[in-house]
């Protein structure tokens, strides 16, 4: 109880003195400093040799001593340098699966006057990241978050540390990036598909690939559209970009539903419809979803496959947190 009481008494103080903001500069009042066990063993070792140096009157020994002394000053500079100034900005978030691990990206900024060399970056419960920033460079990093539930999950304060030049100090600090990262529902695997829309949906949709629609005619091209649906031979022919247009007939379209699984809690229906838009996909089904109060109209790609995780994921979520 002491232990957790210490413990809430600290992340408040660290609150008050560095509060949450998606930007942040490392100034000396955000810079902790501490000797490293190297260092504390190097300044053992300095004391020893001045006693050493008044017991036998020996000045070369005691002149060893004030050199370690003074290296060990000097490292308790260039330590605090090696972070002071840097600026770090949040970016944008990686969502995953529930039970896996997402990613938050970092933009660090160095001034024009200074290197910042060898620092170490993590979340709690994730493993740092090392990187270097050059004057004036800005450099993007992303950093691990183990999502332990659906929806946003806080990353926490994120560890910034560094022990150049000489690893006799470290200097550290933890900032609030007031950054979150999405939690997809954990796929569950189901045989039956909750979906509606067509005639063919107990498993002949399996067989039907991208490309069976109905050709419509051509319109001009618009970026994003596929290679593969541009007339090249009318390109070729000198009458301009163009590409195939197809309609897709409304039997080959699918409606992920949610009210087509009854007697399910919340999250047991939210893991069978991310299984399904993954297993769509990856057949080539075009498909659409519907939640409660909202609804994805029928499409097929990476964007689709994005939107529908991320529609889950926030079911029942306040929307906030990081950005895409």
């Amino acid at each position: 109880m002491a232990t957790a009481g210490m413990r809430s008494l600290y992340r408040r103080w660290l609150d008050r003195r560095m509060p949450a903001a998606r930007q942040q500069q490392l100034t000396q009042r955000r810079i902790f400093i501490l000797p490293t066990g190297y260092g504390v063993f190097f300044m053992v070792i300095a004391g020893s040799l001045f006693l050493g140096g008044i017991n036998y009157e020996n000045n070369l020994i005691m002149a060893l001593s004030f050199l370690m002394t003074s290296l060990f000053m000097i490292a308790i500079l260039h330590t605090f340098r090696n972070l002071s100034g840097l600026v770090l900005r949040a970016g944008r978030m990686a969502p995953g699966f529930a039970g896996t691990d997402g990613a938050l990206e970092l933009v660090l900024h160095a001034g024009d006057q200074q290197a910042h060399t060898g620092l170490w970056l993590a979340y709690p419960g994730a493993a740092p990241e090392e990187v270097s920033v050059s004057p004036g460079e800005e450099k993007n990093v992303w950093l691990s978050v183990p999502l332990r539930r659906r929806g946003y999950n806080r990353a926490g304060r994120v560890r910034i540390e560094s022990r150049y030049p000489l690893g006799l100090l470290r200097a550290w600090s933890l900032l609030d990036m007031d950054q979150a990262c999405l939690g997809w529902p954990r796929p569950l695997a189901s045989e039956e598909c909750p979906a509606g829309g067509g005639e063919q949906l107990q498993g002949q949709y399996a067989g039907r690939q991208r490309g069976s629609d109905d050709f419509q005619g051509l319109r001009s091209y618009q970026e994003g559209d596929s290679p593969r649906q541009v007339d090249w031979k009318a390109y070729a022919a000198g009458r301009g970009l163009h590409s195939k247009h197809f309609a897709d007939p409304a039997e080959g379209w699918l409606w992920l539903d949610w009210s087509l699984l009854p007697a399910m809690d919340t999250e047991t229906r939210l893991g069978r419809l991310a299984w399904w838009v993954l297993a769509l996909e990856q057949r080539q089904q075009r498909y659409g979803l519907r939640l409660p109060g909202t609804e994805l109209p029928p499409a097929l790609g990476a964007d689709q496959r994005r939107r529908a995780l991320d529609m889950l994921g926030l079911y029942g979520e306040n929307i906030q947190g990081g950005e895409h």
